[in-house]
């Protein structure tokens, strides 16, 4: 626990102090999210590299504890999580078309899966285990590469993507913990506190974004994590695990893909018609929404833990993660986020 404390802690510190160096780099050359008066939310030039930072904050803990300690690990995982990062820094810098960014995420997301990532089977309340087998593999990567883009569209607001990330990862190590999965919770761990570090310079006024790259990461980091430590359990409902740590993210996708097919569009093309962008609408300033999402994802991080910890294949934890479902669904049709904004047509990203 003192190696983890201690490598955590390096995280941090070295996400703390990198992205003031990323912030005047990107001043000095000129690398800006420019505000368009549209979708986007701020209203003056923001730096957009963070994702470096907090690239290079997660790979240092995670390098130093592996090598420090003598622990095993693959390379596959550490180059996986590099061209996902190198994908999203790409788009940043020159607005790779979405079948490209697809193509990045996809080698990403089988080199993740080389390394180990890998759903085998499923746990249901009642006893019920069904193993995946070849069908795991289409799976696996549909859920990294599904999360590094939900993390992705929900990263509109200052502080957003990187808060529900912490908040994620937290739970995320806490669950693995339990399952007695070191290696996964070490990760969340690691991933938390590099994110604590970015996230002092990123909550709103924010200083600097994440951009695409940082975002595109911290889904794949979150994806993969989940499935080895929050998967791995055949004593739990551990469908209901990561969907429900990851809720807001994954429910805000859902929503987006029923709006832009509902209107004839394609499941690609940007609006502002997300979650956050209505309760906007409502009269909510940009740090309340933020501290709106970070208390629902608490929220849905302290269920998880409850149905990992107490409601052990039983029809409660079934209940439990429908309920949470049956609400999201609710929420979603209160703020109406299947309809574009009146008024307004989607805009072609920048």
């Amino acid at each position: 626990m003192k190696e983890v404390f201690f490598f955590s802690l390096l995280a941090f510190m070295c996400g703390w102090s990198i992205t003031p160096l990323i912030v005047h780099l990107s001043h000095k050359r000129n690398c800006f999210d420019w505000p368009d008066g549209k979708r986007k939310t701020h209203e003056r030039p923001i730096p957009r590299l963070g994702g470096v930072s907090l690239f290079l904050a997660f790979l240092s803990g995670f390098l130093l504890l592996h090598w420090s300690l003598r622990l095993p690990f693959s390379w596959f995982f550490v180059v996986g999580a590099l061209v996902f990062f190198l994908t999203g820094l790409l788009d940043d810098f020159f607005a790779l078309s979405p079948g490209l960014k697809l193509v990045g995420q996809i080698i990403g997301g089988l080199l993740l899966i080389q390394s180990g990532v890998l759903i085998r089977f499923f746990t249901l309340p009642w006893d019920r285990m069904f193993y995946l087998g070849i069908w795991g593999y289409p799976l696996t990567l549909l859920w990294i590469v599904g999360i590094s883009n939900a993390l992705n569209l929900i990263d509109g607001l200052d502080g957003l993507s990187g808060g529900i990330g912490a908040i994620a990862s937290f739970t995320l190590a806490v669950i693995a913990w339990q399952e007695g999965r070191m290696e996964p919770a070490i990760l969340a761990f690691i991933l938390f506190a590099s994110i604590l570090g970015f996230l002092y310079y990123n909550f709103p006024p924010a200083r600097i974004f994440l951009g695409d790259g940082g975002a595109i990461f911290l889904g794949a980091m979150l994806a993969s994590i989940s499935v080895q430590g929050a998967t791995k359990s055949a004593a739990t409902f551990t469908l209901a695990v990561p969907i429900l740590i990851l809720g807001i993210p994954i429910f805000d996708t859902f929503f987006a893909i029923v709006r832009r097919k509902k209107n004839g569009l394609s499941i690609l093309h940007p609006d502002r018609g997300h979650l956050h962008h209505r309760l906007l609408e409502r009269g909510y300033s940009q740090r309340e929404v933020v501290v709106i999402f970070y208390g629902i994802s608490t929220l849905c991080g302290g269920v998880a833990i409850l149905i990992n910890s107490f409601l052990v294949n039983s029809t409660y934890s079934l209940l439990l993660f429908l309920s949470f479902v049956m609400l999201f669904l609710g929420w979603g049709k209160n703020l109406r986020v299947t309809e574009l904004p009146e008024g307004k047509r989607p805009v072609e990203k920048n």
